[in-house]
């Protein structure tokens, strides 16, 4: 495995853990200021809004999720693969799951890699 490829995985380790953890300060800068993120049903929000959406949440239950297929074009990296995210929900706090095929975009960045683009694409539950 290549330099690059073991630090998007260790990123990405350490993105579930904040977002686990409501570890907003760490999430944050883990964020672009031109975040796009794209929730599994649909709804999507810009840095601020991801944010205060985690905070509300108080974090995620778990996230399990395969091992991500990483493909770095220069300071541009994509990470794909199936994911199980347990939340709660806002409107009741009941516990549910999300999932999904992840798609994080990622830019490269003095201090970094930075996430550009999240998005979880709804599959049967069969693939995660």
């Amino acid at each position: 495995m290549n330099i690059p490829h073991a630090q998007l995985l260790e990123f990405e380790q350490q993105r579930q853990q904040a977002l686990i953890h409501a570890d907003l300060p760490r999430l944050a800068s883990m964020l672009a200021e031109d975040l796009v993120h794209i929730h599994s049903t649909g709804m999507v929000h810009n840095k601020a809004q991801f944010l205060a959406h985690v905070q509300r949440m108080g974090g995620f239950i778990a996230i399990q999720r395969d091992t991500p297929a990483i493909r770095v074009e220069g300071d541009i990296a994509i990470l794909t693969g199936h994911t199980r995210n347990r939340v709660r929900l806002l409107e009741t706090g009941e516990e549910a799951e999300r999932y999904g095929f992840s798609t994080l975009v990622l830019r490269r960045t003095p201090s970094g890699w930075q996430i550009l683009l999240s998005q979880l694409t709804p599959t049967a539950k069969e693939k995660a």
